[in-house]
């Protein structure tokens, strides 16, 4: 039998709250990860003193010589480039020369455009490496495994796709996995964060929560959705949104009218109604929250010149993280668990 109980007013389903208890204790206020231990550890202001601002100080050599091999680069690639323009007007466009000059100046443009993208990178690994380092989360650039593929009913459909950045911790009693991700198709870009939460038990079916688009754009959705749509009682959240699942009693257990309250909250958090979605699959709830193509997360900003700005910048990306607890607090996956 599925016995409901009271949590903050609302009815919550005990065996729904079961698979939504996390995998170890809880640890108190929501925030505490990112805001209490800036207080109880050391100071921010003197850990950056010490193991932030010597990486950058080491750096800072490093920098001063690729950026040296940068600019001399983009200046070759420029007299390149102008020389074919100086040829074309010649009449000589498709001469060997123009062919020449051509592939040598967009060569090293391209060039510039690398070395730029790793002297980033190097700082990249130092300011929010540490910064991650110091929350207690783990942070890789680069080359790492992500599932993507499960969040393909989640997103729109892409061409193609490229993850950048992947967090990874244990926040407030709920393991997560957080990664960026870049994506294409056509003409259209955009980027998206995606998030796995994880908790101890198996959801029995698989329910998604996608973007209400059109008639058209909901029958095509259909498709490639799993189970069959849900009819759920709020008005506006179904005009919001399209809920699919392979277990009809469990997906209107899981999404309450407070659910389903939270799911639009956090729309606005992201200032993006029809870009975030949500599925219940296994032991995992899975967010994927469209962004624009230009705003990029767990950024450091450019390093043409000495980083003398990198506290600042530091704090920037604290903030930036913090979207992690925002999304717990917001769907309350923690406080699910006292049900």
């Amino acid at each position: 039998m599925l016995a409901a109980s009271k949590l903050d007013g609302t009815l919550i389903v005990s065996q729904v709250a079961n698979h939504l208890a996390p995998t170890s204790a809880l640890t108190g206020n929501l925030m505490k990860p990112f805001t209490e231990s800036l207080i109880r550890q050391p100071d921010f202001d003197t850990y950056y003193a010490e193991e932030i601002e010597p990486e950058l100080a080491r750096l800072e050599s490093h920098r001063k010589t690729r950026m040296r091999l940068v600019l001399t680069l983009a200046a070759l690639g420029a007299v390149g480039l102008g020389t074919v323009a100086a040829l074309a007007l010649a009449g000589q466009s498709e001469s060997f020369s123009a062919l020449v000059a051509f592939t040598l100046g967009f060569g090293c443009l391209v060039g510039a455009g690398l070395a730029y993208r790793g002297l980033c990178d190097r700082y990249k690994k130092v300011l929010v490496g540490k910064v991650c380092t110091f929350l207690g989360l783990d942070y890789t650039l680069g080359s790492f495994d992500f599932p993507l593929r499960r969040f393909t009913s989640l997103l729109p459909f892409y061409k193609s796709a490229k993850l950048e950045d992947r967090i990874s911790g244990h926040v407030n009693g709920v393991d997560f996995e957080l990664c960026e991700g870049k994506f294409s198709k056509k003409e259209s870009k955009w980027r998206a964060l995606m998030l796995i939460f994880s908790f101890e038990k198996a959801f029995e079916g698989e329910t998604s929560v996608v973007a209400d688009t059109s008639w058209i754009g909901n029958a095509i959705e259909s498709l490639r959705q799993k189970g069959q749509r849900v009819a759920l009682e709020s008005l506006e959240f179904e005009g919001r949104f399209e809920v699919y699942s392979t277990d009809q009693l469990e997906a209107r257990y899981l999404l309450t009218p407070r659910f389903m309250e939270r799911i639009m909250d956090l729309t606005e958090r992201f200032n993006n109604k029809k870009g975030v979605a949500l599925a219940f699959s296994d032991s995992q709830l899975l967010v994927a929250i469209r962004i624009g193509a230009n705003a990029r997360r767990f950024e450091i900003g450019n390093v043409f010149h000495e980083v003398r700005d990198g506290a600042e910048r530091a704090r920037s990306l604290v903030a930036e993280i913090e979207c992690i607890t925002d999304i717990i607090e917001i769907l309350n996956l923690s406080e699910s668990s006292h049900a």
